[in-house]
């Protein structure tokens, strides 16, 4: 039988069909969220694990490039820690169940579930799509760093640093990847997380109830 599917695609074209697929993914899900009643936190938790680890896998073609760091950040700072924790653990192992699974696993849930908490911690200083910026591409040093430490399981402290400084590039990689991806879906996400958060529907609630006797 002719290979009527075997085609040879360039890397450019393989990014850009991958991109196309994420975009899809993106608006197929913001599409599903319209049809969800106000206050399906955890639909909208598998929604974004799904997105996240898609658009990991979609963009492995960039070193250091995904959307992860940013979810993450935006539900600690929309949702709360608890709830970016989940995110970090089941986008990681999801998404190295295709890329590569092995001990670096533990260590890039780690460090995303610290974003998350971070961005929990900070919540109430946010208010601005500047300081998202700033905090995405703080967060990007931060991850990569932190990942980093994984080294220390098969070579010696002392190369801990130079492969910190031999990963710079990579690093300025994933930052502009987290500044690209905040300016993207900052908004329609964190409208997003803010509708289904039950802590904020209650608040909501209690806000808009009638006070007069």
């Amino acid at each position: 039988m002719p290979a009527y599917h075997v085609l040879d695609m360039g890397p450019t074209t393989g990014l850009l069909l991958n991109l196309c697929l994420l975009g899809i993914i993106c608006w197929s899900l913001l599409r599903i969220e319209d049809n969800l009643s106000q206050g399906q936190k955890y639909t909208v938790l598998v929604l974004c694990a799904i997105f996240g680890i898609a658009g990991r896998v979609l963009m492995s073609p960039i070193p250091n490039v995904q959307p992860v760091t940013v979810i993450v950040l935006l539900a600690g700072i929309r949702m709360g820690a608890k709830e970016s924790v989940f995110l970090a653990t089941i986008i990681a192992l999801g998404s190295n169940l295709i890329l590569g699974h092995g001990i670096w696993t533990f260590y890039q849930a780690a460090s995303w579930a610290l974003i998350g908490c971070l961005g929990a911690l900070l919540s109430s200083k946010i208010d601005s799509l500047s300081q998202l910026i700033y905090l995405s591409a703080i967060s990007g040093i931060l991850f990569n760093w932190l990942v980093s430490l994984s080294i220390l399981h098969s070579v010696s402290a002392e190369l801990l640093l130079p492969y910190i400084i031999a990963g710079l590039p990579f690093d300025l990689l994933h930052i502009a990847g987290n500044i690209t991806f905040m300016i993207w879906f900052s908004q329609p996400l964190s409208d997003i997380m803010t509708k289904h958060n039950s802590k904020t529907t209650i608040l909501e609630v209690i806000e808009n109830e009638p006070t007069g006797i």
